[in-house]
């Protein structure tokens, strides 16, 4: 196959490209196109993923990004000028309205056969607006395939926004797959735990990017409440600094200790020495570390209705938890301790089902069969 990445954000992303590598070493051919507003420049460590291999182009100016089709007209001239988009079997649009627009343009204009991904921000954004629904439901109606990647998402928009008439062949072509975990993380998996570290301090560990999205002050409350109970809890947050403000009131609670972003062979010694994984982020599309963490024996508390929710069943190897309640946070806390060797060996077994092949044998087939509908 010939795939094209219409990805509007490779360019801060290294998983689309861990995507391709894995798909190019199955023998298909795939390029990417990815766009920015002028003068944003590319971060030191996203450098080596631009290469031959993407055509990146600052082609919009900060006013697009509220004016939706002259910033989308924009990046379609771009693209179509770095490709000869006829030649491909498929493009893959990794978001569902704005290039998932486009992806519908250009399969009208060259018949080139699409497939759409949905993410969170899709869901939270334009699609809320009656124009930008119907539009979202056109680019739907006319894919080969829908690619979610959570269960819950998918649900998501079946109830409120997929129309009665829609619904069967909504259901023969789309799927959930998850985001598969960097190779590292299945060539240095851990033994199993039979208990924490130590009881009189139960360390749990936050890593994310420091956003009000991710909601760590929430992480930290519950830290806080463990405590008032009696139980000595600590929490360690590990990530980019994003918002000033965020980490500012982060750094105000007394049993949580902030240290900047780490590398996997740094942060792989942290998740060893901690016990429970907890991110109750408001929004989140999937979230690769709740997969990491089970990798390392971690039990992990993530969000109801988001990302990671609904791959396993409550109790499993964790337990969803509601983003703006520290006291259910902390009960969910003392329910894994109550059962901690159990979770650490079902999330050291299960993490299995995210890494790389496993993921890609999905891909590839959803791909294979998305051609067939062309």
């Amino acid at each position: 196959m010939k795939i094209l990445y219409f990805c509007t954000f490779y360019h801060r992303a290294l998983l689309f490209r861990q995507q391709m590598d894995a798909l190019i070493k199955r023998g298909h051919y795939v390029r990417a196109f990815s766009s920015a507003k002028y003068g944003e420049g590319i971060a030191e460590k996203f450098q080596p993923i631009m290469d031959e291999m993407v055509v990146h182009k600052e082609c919009w100016n900060k006013y697009d990004r509220t004016l939706f089709f002259p910033r989308q007209w924009k990046i379609e001239k771009e693209l179509q000028k770095a490709y000869h988009l006829e030649d491909f079997d498929l493009i893959h649009a990794h978001l569902l309205l704005s290039s998932g627009y486009s992806a519908l343009r250009m399969k009208k204009k060259y018949g080139t056969p699409y497939v759409v991904s949905v993410r969170v921000t899709d869901l939270t954004g334009f699609i809320k607006l009656p124009y930008f629904r119907r539009m979202a439901l056109k680019i739907i109606k006319n894919s080969s395939g829908v690619l979610f990647l959570s269960h819950s998402h998918k649900k998501e928009f079946e109830e409120k926004y997929l129309t009665e008439d829609m619904k069967s062949d909504f259901e023969k072509k789309s799927v959930v797959i998850g985001n598969s975990l960097e190779p590292f993380w299945e060539e240095h998996p851990a033994k199993p735990r039979k208990s924490v570290n130590d009881i009189n301090n139960i360390r749990l560990l936050s890593v994310a990017k420091i956003r009000p999205i991710k909601n760590l002050t929430v992480a930290c409350e519950a830290v806080e409440e463990l405590n008032r109970r009696g139980i000595h809890a600590t929490l360690t947050v590990v990530g980019e600094v994003q918002d000033r403000e965020e980490y500012e009131k982060i750094l105000k609670y007394e049993h949580t200790e902030v240290l900047p972003f780490k590398t996997k062979e740094e942060l792989i010694c942290l998740y060893g020495s901690h016990d429970i994984f907890l991110l109750p982020s408001v929004n989140e599309t999937f979230g690769r570390v709740y997969a990491e963490a089970m990798t390392q024996g971690l039990p992990i508390l993530y969000t109801k209705q988001q990302g990671f929710d609904n791959n396993f069943p409550d109790g499993k190897a964790g337990y969803s938890v509601y983003a703006d309640n520290p006291e259910f946070i902390a009960d969910r806390v003392q329910d894994i301790l109550t059962n901690y060797e159990e979770i650490s060996g079902f999330c050291i077994e299960n993490s299995s089902l995210f890494f790389e092949d496993n993921i890609m044998n999905q891909i590839e087939t959803f791909y294979q069969n998305s051609l067939t509908r062309g």
